[in-house]
């Protein structure tokens, strides 16, 4: 593999994006033996993967966080490989303790709202198999007390709301044993496994030229040929046409991406100097009111912070409000939990802001109502020339590095 410089270099592949699609088809092209240049528009590798330190000692993802399924995952064995370590999560991801209006709800109220959404899923499950392309709200049941607890939990998982996604979308997705947390950051572990991989980095793609033989890749450090290119690119990027493509791309191209819209999701890492959270759970969920639910992570890994993620609307608020307005939501609900006298601050905070990253314009991908399918027909290349890869062309695990990982392995098996 070849990195581009100051003259143009010529390759079987050009692979469009970093993350672990790119990342895992440059491995899969070289261990074949074929030339390909890998070109990432940032200045690091990963993509949504992506580990910052709240403080020494203490990691925080700002993107992807989880090895799901850790029974189907590559991840789980890769990281073995490089002497990781994983903190496994058997619990439901409902389980905790829950604050709601002033007082601790009885310890049967987790077990409550895990059997209502087990139920809710059924329903999803019930709902595609009769070929409806509904949203979920359509089909869930809103009217129960759980409803709220069980919107911010989609929310915060699936990057969108209940009436914004597809029933067929979720029920397409496949999982298999638990789920897995990278004590030292997810990020830092899909850095290692890039390690090996020659990136050309801060190097924009801004147009793609499939008119003639081969394709003409123009990027900001200058152009190359190429036989094929795999793109690898959100859809939240392909969307806003910041890469240009000639000819055009065709419309049926162009609807599928537009109906699997990048969604908001946000990650609130948090120190305190004051101990107050020692005397907290691992997971508590707090309610104001009417408001929507917060949920709070507690001590993850072991490390001496709290983590809070949010989804849909409310990560999509957060963001446009900014950091300070997020800080005062997220200290309003401890107050409404530990007292108006509690006046710790943060003494330290990371958030991310994913929606206004300007190389991923959103978190993951979601499939609107009416959007059946349209994770295959992305993956579809266009004239055997131009081929795409990543979490939102998967049809079984979409929004995971699994789903990129093995989009980018079928990609390279028909090129």
């Amino acid at each position: 593999m070849s990195c581009l410089g100051e003259t143009s270099l010529d390759a079987d592949v050009g692979i469009v994006g970093a993350g672990v699609a790119g990342l895992t088809a440059a491995k899969q092209l070289q261990a074949q033996g074929r030339s390909c240049v890998l070109l990432e528009a940032s200045q690091r590798i990963g993509g949504r993967a992506y580990t910052e330190w709240l403080q020494p000692g203490i990691p925080f993802d700002l993107g992807a966080h989880w090895i799901h399924s850790d029974e189907l995952n590559p991840f789980t064995q890769i990281a073995a490989d490089h002497d990781v370590t994983l903190e496994r999560d058997e619990e439901d991801y409902t389980a905790g303790e829950y604050f709601e209006d002033g007082a601790w709800l009885p310890k049967n109220a987790a077990q409550e709202l895990a059997d209502f959404a087990a139920r809710q899923f059924d329903a999803i499950v019930e709902a595609a198999k009769d070929g409806d392309s509904q949203s979920v709200f359509d089909v869930i049941d809103n009217d129960s007390r759980w409803a709220p607890y069980f919107y911010r939990f989609f929310g915060q998982d699936m990057s969108c709301d209940v009436d914004q996604v597809c029933v067929q979308d979720l029920a397409a997705y496949v999982s298999a044993g638990v789920d897995l947390a990278v004590a030292s950051g997810l990020g830092v572990l899909i850095h290692k496994y890039g390690a090996d991989v020659p990136v050309s980095l801060n190097s924009a793609v801004v147009e793609i030229d499939s008119s003639g033989a081969g394709v003409r890749i123009v990027t900001t450090k200058g152009e190359l040929r190429v036989g094929k290119v795999i793109i690898t690119v959100s859809t939240g990027v392909l969307a806003t046409h910041q890469i240009k493509f000639t000819p055009r791309l065709p419309e049926w191209k162009l609807a599928t991406i537009n109906g699997l819209p990048m969604g908001s999701h946000t990650r609130v890492g948090l120190t305190f100097d004051d101990n107050f959270l020692h005397d907290l759970a691992d997971d508590f969920t707090i309610r104001l009111g009417d408001d929507e639910p917060l949920h709070f992570r507690n001590r993850p890994c072991g490390h001496d912070f709290v983590e809070v993620v949010a989804g849909g609307r409310l990560a999509e608020w957060m963001e446009k409000s900014g950091e300070q307005a997020t800080l005062d939501y997220i200290e309003t609900r401890l107050k409404h939990l530990l007292g108006n006298d509690f006046a710790a601050k943060p003494s330290r905070h990371i958030i991310s802001a994913w929606d206004a990253d300007a190389w991923t314009k959103g978190a993951y991908s979601y499939a609107l109502p009416g959007a059946t399918q349209q994770r295959n027909r992305l993956a579809e290349p266009i004239d055997e020339k131009i081929y795409f890869a990543g979490e939102a062309t998967s049809q079984e695990f979409f929004s995971t590095i699994h789903g990129a990982y093995f989009s980018a392995l079928e990609a390279v098996s028909i090129l």
